[in-house]
């Protein structure tokens, strides 16, 4: 049965794992046709619609700052830091609702960003704080399941709303009310649990904090090999498509469809999904530092398998489904495990502030991904392939560097 397969965690784990859950299908429901809705139907160019998109992030790198201090604060704690996100998210629906020109969407993506960004510190240090540290990466594990399920669910219900309602603005409104029905859960529901914080002169407080923080070897370490990770998670979801459909030719010399290519990353999700819980039940007895290797060398032989279905003569779908399937295993290794290091490797006076550089480290690798992906497909057939041969040798370097957090 599955409800008895569930970890047995905290009252209020489940309490933010369920408003989460209902907050990413709202997600859902809006971020993935936000694009098509600002070009199709406002009439924005595209250019303008990515770079208002691209807007979101410079709120979410400020946002991860504020969300690390106003967590670890006595006056705001998890708690009100996570109200303040769902209200301001609200407010960007809002915004999105009458939004028929490019300062709106770009005013609207910053409030998107910024709520979204208060959020994942402040969540983290809720859920670390509510769990045990022998049940901790199943907690982190429950949650990220319930974002990728309420995200997906989201999407698809967006697609029938469109469908029987042929309103986009009506996708604004259900996201503002998936919010507040967040926002009510909090309100109600969770308790603030963070401990007293030490006299302000203590140097895990204020600004001496992010100071010590930026200056701990370990954590400097561990978010280099991080941003390794982030950098492959979005090649493989920003880049790996493209290069599939126009650069992996079959027998025929014509490209992977992009319904055959859809179909793959459906099976990523899902594949992910099913073994989320199990896999880390299996490997959560182990050091932390040891499961991260163990991702980073699942990552280097799933690039190893892209790279082989591009430059093949036979075979490039099965070398496509086993790299795929490879690296939906190497994901879910690494995410729940990467948090729960953080939370062990931080004072828990500065937890908030830990939980956010690691954000940062998301920060990067989605800055630096499209970069070096969108170079390599503008090249030729051998230098987008080479792409993912140089990224399975770059997991040689991460396991380099996390061997130096063996000791810890």
């Amino acid at each position: 049965m599955l409800i008895p397969s569930l970890p047995q965690l905290s009252p209020q784990v489940w309490v933010l794992v369920a408003g989460r859950f209902l907050s990413q299908i709202g997600s859902g429901v809006v971020l993935f046709y936000v694009p098509i809705y600002f070009v199709n139907q406002v009439g924005l160019s595209a250019t303008a619609v990515g770079i208002g998109l691209s807007s979101g992030a410079i709120a979410s790198a400020v946002g991860y700052f504020l969300a690390g201090s106003m967590t670890d604060s006595r006056v705001w704690g998890c708690r009100r830091t996570l109200i303040l996100s769902c209200i301001i998210s609200i407010l960007a629906d809002g915004v999105f609702w009458f939004a028929h020109s490019f300062p709106f969407l770009i005013l609207a993506n910053l409030l998107m960003g910024l709520g979204d960004s208060l959020y994942w510190p402040a969540s983290g240090a809720a859920i670390t704080d509510r769990s045990q540290d022998s049940q901790r990466e199943e907690a982190f594990a429950v949650s990220g399941l319930a974002d990728s399920l309420g995200s997906g669910l989201g999407i698809v219900l967006g697609g029938m709303l469109i469908s029987i309602a042929n309103s986009y603005q009506l996708l604004f409104i259900v996201d503002g009310l998936t919010f507040f029905i967040f926002l009510i859960v909090l309100t109600i529901m969770l308790k603030d649990s963070r401990q007293a914080q030490p006299s302000p002169d203590d140097a895990r407080t204020g600004l001496k904090a992010w100071k010590v923080a930026l200056l701990n070897p370990l954590f400097l370490v561990f978010a280099i090999a991080n941003i390794l990770f982030t950098t492959y998670i979005n090649l493989m979801e920003s880049t790996m498509p493209l290069y599939f459909t126009n650069f992996v030719h079959h027998s025929t010399a014509t490209g992977m469809t992009p319904g055959n290519v859809g179909v793959l990353f459906s099976g990523y999700v899902l594949l992910a999904a099913l073994c989320q819980l199990p896999m880390v039940r299996l490997l959560q007895n182990y050091h932390r530092v040891y499961v991260l290797m163990l991702s980073m060398v699942l990552w280097g032989i799933g690039f190893l398998l892209v790279w082989f279905a591009g430059i093949s003569n036979g075979g490039q779908m099965v070398f496509a489904v086993l790299a795929i399937a490879l690296l939906a295993i190497a994901n879910i290794t690494y995410n729940p495990f990467a948090v729960a290091l953080v939370t062990e490797l931080a004072p828990r006076p500065s937890l908030g502030i830990y939980l956010a550089l690691n954000a940062q480290c998301w920060t990067v690798g989605y800055l630096v991904g499209p970069l070096i992906g969108g170079w390599a497909l503008a090249q030729n057939q051998e230098t987008a392939s080479g792409l993912w041969a140089a990224a399975s040798f770059s997991t040689l370097i991460g396991v380099a560097i996390l061997r130096q957090l063996e000791t810890f």
